[in-house]
């Protein structure tokens, strides 16, 4: 297990949850653009938290497949009492858990950046191998990887161009922009060939 991933499911995740309360109504408008856009029925959210992407599209649609996955116990409990089917494990794992082509759309909301940089492929690669046709990443942008000390804390948050890294993975990319609701973050949305 890496730092990373240690130091989320430790005190400083518990923190996080306590400290990061999402008013999840203000995501519904870009979700259902995305949404309407691509018709995707079926949704993973890597790095769920306490699931307030799945409690948007649900808003959307009730009849949406939805499923989770965090490291963080405790956020996955809030995800749980909300009703979401979520599981306890790394973004890399993915695969191993829902198998391949498992959703239409893999979303990622503030969790890639949280990934270490020797991490980032493999990590990235099972977002794809999950996804049938889409992924969805709203993340911090800049042009090359750079890191940004977060809450007094080194190497653990990055920075990076996102769409170009998926590009570089074999998808292409559909939509980018401002993704509203979500802090000052950008949105790609991909698609596999």
């Amino acid at each position: 297990m890496s730092d990373t991933i240690a130091f989320w499911q430790g005190d400083f995740g518990r923190d996080y949850l306590t400290r990061n309360q999402v008013d999840y109504t203000e995501r519904i408008p870009l979700l259902n653009h995305i949404a309407e856009m691509t018709g995707a029925q079926t949704f993973l959210d890597v790095g769920t938290n306490a699931g307030w992407n799945l409690l948007a599209l649900r808003h959307i649609n009730p009849e949406y497949m939805m499923s989770g996955v965090d490291v963080n116990q405790e956020a996955l409990e809030k995800a749980q009492i909300s009703g979401f089917d979520v599981h306890v494990s790394p973004a890399d794992k993915i695969a191993e858990i829902f198998g391949e082509q498992a959703a239409d759309m893999v979303i990622t909301s503030g969790m890639l950046i949280h990934v270490a940089p020797e991490d980032l492929k493999a990590t990235m690669q099972a977002i794809v191998d999950c996804s049938s046709q889409y992924v969805l990443a709203i993340e911090y942008e800049a042009d090359a990887e750079q890191e940004v000390e977060y809450r007094g804390n080194k190497g653990k948050l990055w920075k990076r161009p996102f769409g170009k890294l998926y590009q570089e993975l074999g998808l292409s990319l559909v939509e980018t922009g401002n993704a509203t609701g979500y802090d000052k973050c950008t949105y790609w949305l991909m698609e596999k060939s």
